[in-house]
């Protein structure tokens, strides 16, 4: 090989490029910002408009169809999901993952502009956009509580935010609960109508009363003067002195009709901290952005301020990714070291220290090529990246093995160091290569994987990749010099053949000896296994269970329900989880009502008849015995509150896929769409395991609207649009200026007192200004009437929509998709569910992401994997019948991932397992294209073909065992949970992040260790029996060497 030879012929210069490769190794790894969860961009887009007092009708119609109606024609559009709330709308445009996400944003706004200049409402907010991102999301959360005063208190908050907003890497800092401080100046509408005023001529004084003007400059010779009018005012007080009008030469103040209070905004969300009252205050990080320093940047900050906290204040961190991030980079780095222990010792047992510590050279200098180029690619280092790291470690020893084993083969022979380092690695670089290209090709389709799970999986084969293909440099360079300098020196002494191997040469005669035997026997262990399996295994689930660390109860209150009725619902909740916080498994209860209610990526439910209820359990190694215990006794304890909607959830392993059971039932008529979605939850309620039932759609707000008799009102001057202007002005309120104090500000309001508006008798008092200038009685306008309307109105695709969710309990996620899938099939066959033409009900969330993902995994890589594989051998081989032979290790190896997956008790993971399943395609046939490769190679020296079988598997036992075991002992501590913590120097026995790849650990090592027994005996065997039939019916393909013509009996051997 010319590359080795020249590596091999300048030592020196490969010295110098080993000490780079560790010093930009070293930094790189020092310099990775380190992330819990790898950071996932999709082209999703949100744009929020607020029109306050728009009922959801009037959104949809006014806002949300006219902004609709513009994007659908935007290129590359996949879906668009619109919210219409009160006073809210909500849409989320989502892209093909091929669209550029700057690019579409800025399609998404100019389509948004000209969806403005379409009769767009003049009181509607500015649209606001904004790109939605996974890794925007909050990482740390700090309550704040205590004895002092609720104003205090929010004050810190804002320092604190302000505070945090300057920490490099922070991108936003938010603060919730507490309430703002509001000037508000509240009118008695008698006094107003008294002295002949209007609250419109309310609103046009006060603003210009409270402002300051700059005139200009004034010289006056050599000087020259800025002349201001300073006019704002700087203490509420003052306020009360403007002048409305003069009547009878007297002027009115507005204290003549009203009064101004310092005061604070309604509540709109509350929020306690183990039943105390407190506010909090959240950190998003920037992409990219390293979340350690943040974390330790924000808690300096905290212990700093806290030097000047008032008497009384307490916090608490209820929520640091950090820390997360911290636990699960220890804990991969602790496998990773104690599989390289692990890996070694394999490596001393089966070929001495020397041997050994030449191979093992591959694994830390694999790994710091790795951690430069991943550097270089701009990625985190976050679990999935650590992952593969462990998936590739075994791995990043097999082609050093190869070719040391080889080398020092070719010292046995007499050859001196620097010949055999040659001639040894050149003698297997091309099965090496070829034995590297099939795990890569196995891994490549994995980068192509589409939407939101490729986003987040996508780490794992390109990691994968850079590291196997570090890891053929190291073989192919720095090995054979290694080899050179401080190999064995001169021919050892030939000794029999090792017990070990010459029992394995009596098993192979034997295969050999009864190849129909053996062949029938290897299909009927896959056959019985797939029975097997199908008969008593755990099922199939997307991603594997894991014990969560926090979980979620949502309330949700029938539309109306004031704030306060809300807060006694979660009051009761919290009272109900006490004997689980008093006993110390929950460590934080954070309760929130309005604002911050049930969360999802399409968009949050909120107002004052919604909330949510955080629970913190202990950390995973502190916990004496599984959350989710805990969250179905919680659950029990939770199902006979009255007047609420109550989910409990606790926090799913991976990315947002959406609930196991998502049902969305779509047509023309939102009122038909009521009905069919209260028969359906009436159908699916009863299966088995199924658990938190709920329906998006929400009851109408309890609504009262105002008729406007439209003859009186024209013939008293009054228009339709300003009756409703005034209604909103007394009862929202309408802001009128800005109050400045302290380089903050607070809006000043005008608004009726609430003993005012309580009451329609007290709106009737209103008077609206005429065109003539006279007040004119509302009452002598029109009439309030109550009317009905919707609480939400949800769309798909410009399509009303109303969605079903609900979640499993004690039963498998796809046993209770099937059956609920079951009940409402046969709920329409036989007429209990009337589904009119144009209606549809389709399953979507979880169970549509994992037929996606399974078709991907199944249909689409894993066949592309094995085709590329195919291509690979054939150009290795030249031959069509050895790449097929090679193959069937790929099928060999599901009866190791099947019984592995029986012995644990596991389920079948669609992604941990498939992945496993993928892994092994490009793995397992490594092996068996250095067994095959030494095969033909003796065959066109002479041998015979059993000959030629019988003298590969022995020569090439030690390096096919040590590769299997070397992968598959560096995947043990991640299967098993058990590795040595290199922190604090003591053995663990439990690890959090193993939850999440036992799975594809157990697939990769119990399918590696059958498919290794299976490659060692049945592939002779196919490779012999298809030899011997070609030979009879006079077909090519096969390797034929002097002795081919010969008949050998194995007796001869």
């Amino acid at each position: 090989m010319i590359l080795t030879d020249l590596a091999v012929n300048n030592r020196t210069t490969v010295g110098v490029l080993v000490m780079l490769i560790v010093v930009a190794g070293v930094m790189s790894y020092v310099q990775l910002p380190r992330e819990a969860f790898p950071e996932i961009e999709q082209p999703i887009t949100q744009i929020t408009t607020t029109y306050e007092g728009a009922s959801p009708e009037e959104i949809e119609e006014l806002v949300t169809i006219k902004i609709e109606n513009k994007l659908s024609g935007l290129k590359g559009l996949k879906k668009i999901h619109s919210i219409s709330r009160e006073g809210v709308s909500q849409i989320t445009v989502e892209f093909l993952p091929s669209v550029d996400i700057d690019n579409a944003l800025q399609r998404v706004r100019d389509k948004v502009e000209l969806a403005k200049g379409d009769d767009f409402p003049v009181d509607a907010d500015e649209p606001v956009l904004t790109e939605l991102s996974f890794s925007e999301f909050p990482v740390l959360m700090i309550n704040l509580f205590g004895t002092i005063e609720p104003a205090r208190l929010k004050d810190i908050a804002d320092e604190l935010e302000d505070t945090f907003e300057a920490i490099p890497g922070v991108l936003n800092s938010d603060v919730l609960g507490g309430r703002e401080r509001e000037i508000r100046i509240e009118i008695d509408p008698d006094r107003v109508a008294s002295y002949g005023l209007t609250v419109g001529e309310l609103i046009q004084v006060i603003p210009a009363e409270h402002v300051n003007t700059s005139v200009g400059g004034l010289e006056t010779g050599r000087t020259k003067f800025n002349i201001r009018v300073p006019a704002e005012f700087d203490d509420p007080a003052q306020i009360d002195t403007i002048v409305l009008a003069m009547r009878d030469g007297k002027p009115i103040y507005l204290t003549d009709v009203g009064r101004v209070r310092d005061t604070f905004e309604d509540v709109e969300s509350i929020s306690r901290l183990n039943g105390q009252r407190s506010i909090t205050v959240t950190i998003q990080k920037r992409a990219g952005a390293d979340i350690i320093p943040i974390s330790r940047a924000v808690k300096a900050a905290l212990s700093e301020l806290q030097q000047v906290f008032p008497k009384g204040l307490q916090y608490e961190i209820t929520m640091d990714i950090s820390k997360i991030t911290r636990l699960m980079v220890k804990d991969l780095e602790n496998n990773i070291l104690t599989g390289l222990i692990l890996v070694m010792l394999v490596m001393v047992l089966f070929t001495g220290l020397r041997t050994s510590l030449i191979v093992a050279l591959a694994i830390p200098l694999s790994m710091l090529i790795s951690f430069t180029i991943i550097q270089l690619l701009g990625y985190t280092l976050n679990m999935i990246v650590l992952f593969s790291l462990i998936l590739a470690l075994g791995m990043l020893v097999d082609n050093a093995i190869v070719i040391v084993e080889n080398i020092y083969r070719h010292m046995q022979m007499g050859r001196g160091r620097i010949e055999a380092a040659m001639s040894g690695a050149s003698e297997v670089a091309w099965p090496v290569i070829a034995s590297t290209a099939t795990t890569i090709a196995a891994f490549g389709p994995l980068v192509f994987w589409p939407g939101i799970m490729g986003d987040f999986m996508k780490y794992l084969p390109v990691t994968v990749i850079v590291t196997l293909t570090s890891s053929l440099f190291v073989a192919m360079i720095i090995s054979p010099v290694a080899c050179s300098i401080i190999g064995g020196h001169g021919p050892r002494k030939r000794e029999g053949k090792h017990w070990f191997i010459r029992g394995y040469q009596v098993l192979l005669r034997g295969a050999l000896a009864h190849r129909f035997m053996t062949l029938t026997a290897g299909a009927g262990l896959l056959i019985g296994m797939v029975a097997l399996y199908g008969r008593f295994g755990s099922g199939l689930v997307e991603f594997p269970a894991m014990d969560p660390e926090h979980a979620i109860i949502s309330v949700r209150c029938p539309q109306g329900t004031s704030i306060h009725h809300t807060d006694r619902i979660i009051q009761l909740i919290e009272k109900r989880l006490e004997p689980w916080r008093r006993s110390g498994e929950l460590k934080y209860v954070v309760a929130t009502v309005g604002a911050g209610g049930e969360q999802t990526f399409e968009g949050a439910s909120f107002g004052p008849h919604v909330g949510n209820v955080t629970l913190t359990f202990q950390a995973f190694n502190d916990r004496l015995r599984p959350t989710q215990q805990a969250l179905d006794e919680i659950r029990e304890v939770l199902t006979d509150i009255p007047g609420a909607e109550i989910k409990l959830e606790g926090e799913k392993a991976g990315p947002p896929t959406g609930e196991v059971v998502t049902i969305r039932i779509s047509g023309k008529d939102f009122n038909e769409l009521e009905r069919l979605s209260k028969q359906l939850v009436q159908v699916i309620k009863p299966v088995p395991g199924l658990v938190n039932v709920r329906s998006d759609y929400e009851a109408a707000l309890p609504e009262l609207a105002f008729r406007v008799d439209r003859r009186r009102a024209s013939m008293a001057g009054v228009n339709t649009a300003l009756i409703g202007r005034y209604l909103k002005t007394a009862i929202y309120g309408r802001k009128v200026g800005n109050f400045r104090q302290f380089n903050e500000e607070y809006d000043i309001t005008i608004r009726l007192p609430a003993s005012e508006r309580s009451r329609i008798e007290d709106l009737f008092r209103l008077h609206i200004p005429n065109t003539a200038g006279r007040a004119v009685p509302l009452s002598t306008l029109g009439r309030f009437e109550y009317t009905g309307g919707y609480g939400t109105i949800s769309r798909i695709n410009r399509k009303p929509v109303i969605t079903l969710t609900g979640r499993e309990q004690g039963r498998l996620a796809n046993d209770v998709v099937r059956d609920v899938k079951a009940v409402i099939k046969d709920a329409i066959a036989g007429g209990a569910i009337a589904l009119p033409p144009g209606y549809n009900i389709e399953f979507a969330g979880q169970d549509e992401e994992q037929q996606a993902n399974m078709i991907f995994l199944f249909g689409q890589a894993l066949p592309f994997a094995c085709l590329v594989i195919c291509l690979i051998l054939v150009m290795q081989f030249n031959t069509l019948s050895a790449p097929l032979i090679i193959m069937s290790t790929v099928v060999l190896s599901m009866v190791g991932v099947l019984g592995g997956l029986l012995i644990c008790n596991l389920p079948f993971s669609v992604i941990m397992t498939g992945l496993g399943v993928i892994s092994l395609a490009g793995v397992v046939v490594n092996n068996a294209i250095v067994l095959l490769d030494y095969t033909r190679k003796l065959q066109r020296r002479g041998r015979d073909v059993i000959a030629a079988a019988l003298e590969a598997g022995a020569t090439r036992l030690r390096p096919v065992l040590l590769t299997a075991i070397t992968t598959i002992v560096g995947l043990v501590p991640m299967a098993t949970g058990m590795s040595f913590d290199f922190h604090t120097m003591v053995w663990t026995t439990r690890s959090e992040s193993s939850q999440w790849w036992a799975s594809l650990a157990i697939a990769v090592i119990f399918g590696l260790a059958f498919a290794t027994l299976l490659t060692l005996v049945v592939v002779p065997t196919l490779y012999v029996s298809l030899y011997r039939m070609a030979a009879r019916f006079g077909l090519g393909g096969l390797e034929r060497g002097e002795a081919a013509g010969r008949h050998v009996e194995l007796a001869d051997y």
